[in-house]
């Protein structure tokens, strides 16, 4: 079975996991690709964007923090993953790990 395109956003500790035509957003405890938090659709050429080792992102619900209701057609629409994951963690301060500031204290993305 090919592969749908994911699109990830990190902040606040967590990866916001938007595969295109899903209902949801999956969010999960935070992890970074090589170093950086970042928006990403999972088609690069230089390197594969991948889940923890051994987690099949169709079978890992059991990993999420929350799944955040999401309509399918704005999957591909500028920002729109972002702004759902800023939102939802807004509304949801206490599902944050740690302090959601960072280090630097600031409020925003490092």
């Amino acid at each position: 079975m090919p592969t749908r395109p994911i699109s990830r956003y990190f902040n606040h500790g967590l990866t916001f996991r938007w595969a295109q035509g899903d209902r949801e957003i999956a969010v999960k405890r935070g992890y970074v690709v090589e170093g950086n938090p970042f928006i990403e659709v999972t088609r690069p050429k230089h390197f594969a964007i991948s889940d923890r080792p051994s987690e099949d992102p169709a079978r890992d619900r059991e990993t999420w923090v929350a799944a955040i209701p999401a309509n399918p057609s704005d999957w591909d629409k500028p920002g729109a993953l972002a702004r759902i994951a800023e939102n939802w963690a807004a509304a949801n301060p206490r599902s944050l790990p740690g302090d959601p500031r960072g280090e630097n204290g600031s409020g925003r993305p490092r």
